[in-house]
């Protein structure tokens, strides 16, 4: 699963991140763009826990972009 959202900076993220050990070890990926937006990619498992990550962030999950895939995202 792919998720993108606004609002987010890498700094948030990263700090996020070193709260949450859970997420931090579970998650399969993330980053936070020059632009401000949250990239999570995560197996379809990790959702329950992408999304309680996102709502610590103060990101509203009906708002952001998610897709979902096999194995891999390519574009």
């Amino acid at each position: 699963m792919e998720f993108q959202a606004p609002g987010v900076c890498a700094t948030r993220l990263r700090e996020a991140l070193l709260a949450n050990p859970e997420a931090r070890e579970r998650l399969g990926g993330g980053s936070g763009t020059v632009g401000g937006r949250l990239v999570l990619i995560t197996p379809i498992a990790g959702l329950p826990l992408a999304r309680r990550l996102t709502a610590e962030l103060g990101v509203d999950w009906n708002t952001a972009k998610v897709r979902y895939g096999d194995e891999e995202f390519v574009e």
